[in-house]
This record gives structure tokens, sequence and C-alpha cells, in this order.
């Protein structure tokens, strides 16, 4: 004899489905909305060493996307004294990623939707952002948008810290300096 489920079963396993999926699917939505806020403060961080590095360092250096992976790392102008330029140099210069900085990648789900460097749109997945020693640093401004975000990151070519501005146009406050010595709960000496 076939025994079939019957309603009161079938309406308990219905509710405990309904209590795991309302404990689970939060749970989920808020760890990729962080991984994805994770994502864009390792992309702050990045155009911070980029601009520390341009204001810091004579080496030329650049932002880059690699085609194949959609990773943004930071290169460095190495020479390669095995090459000959064009004029006949021995010391020729070659692209090399930065060892010192980790590249960031994109979750699943963002994506770079403009990238515009001194106000020209960039299309493409294999651009090259360089600096020009002692000429300056490009202003670039990258829109990074997925289901939980749609952000905007801008450094300017003549500051240091770039600035991210979120969807409804505010500003998002860094970090400000503190004077230690106003700061001091019992006006210690520092």
């Amino acid at each position: 004899m076939r025994r079939a489920f019957t309603l009161v079963e079938v309406i308990v396993a219905v509710a405990i489905f309904a209590i795991l999926s309302a404990m689970i699917v939060p749970r989920m939505t808020r760890t990729v909305k962080s991984e994805h806020e994770n994502t864009i403060a390792q992309m702050l961080d990045l155009l911070s060493i980029y601009a520390f590095r341009d204001a810091t360092s004579s080496q030329q250096i650049a932002l880059w996307q690699d085609p194949e992976t959609q990773w943004i790392t930071m290169l460095i102008a190495d020479r390669d004294l095995t090459a000959t330029s064009s004029d006949g140099d021995r010391a020729k210069f070659v692209w090399t990623a930065d060892r010192r900085v980790t590249p960031v990648a994109l979750p699943t789900g963002m994506e770079l939707t403009d990238l515009l460097v001194d106000g020209v749109q960039v299309t493409g997945t294999d651009w090259l952002i360089p600096t020009v020693p002692g000429g300056g640093r490009p202003a670039i401004e990258m829109h990074l948008i997925s289901d939980s975000i749609d952000t905007v990151l801008r450094l300017d070519s003549n500051s240091n810290a770039p600035l991210r501005i979120d969807a409804d146009g505010l500003e998002v406050k860094r970090r400000e300096s503190q004077n230690l010595d106003e700061y001091g709960s019992r006006s210690e000496r520092w």
C-alpha cells in the first residue's frame, strides 16, 4: 500500500523551508554587498598608491587592466638591458607588474562601466593609464556598478586622495586629520 504525504506534513515542510530561506537569503545578500564594498576600498587604495608613487618617485608608473583576467593593477617602467630601443640605445623600457601592489579583481556582478582619463572616455578592456615623470598625472574617473553599488571613484590630477561619490551624488566622507594636541583628554603633551 502506497502512502502519500499528508497536508500537515506538506505545511510543516513549507514552513521549515520558509524559515531557512528567511535566514539564509539576507546573509547571502550582505556577503555580496560586503564583497563589493571591499573591492571599492581596494580600488581606492590602488588609486591612492598610484597618486603617492607618482608624487614621490621618479619612476614612470601606470594603471592597467589585464584583458584576460580583468584585474586592475599598477605597472612600473623597468629597463630591459637586453633590448635595443628604436634610437639605438641599449636600455629600452618595458612595463612590468609592480610586485608590491596587489591587483584588484572585480567580483562577479560588478563591472567598470565608464572610465574617463582627463575627461576623455576610454573604451575596451585593455587600457593603460601612464604617468609622465615630471609632467603630471592624468585625472581619472571610474564608474563601478553592481546590483548593490553604483559608485564613481575620482582621482584629480593634483590630488593624492581619491574621492568616492555614490549614486545619490553625495561624496562619501573620508577620515579627517586630528590635531592630537587639541584632542588630548587630559592636556598631555604629545
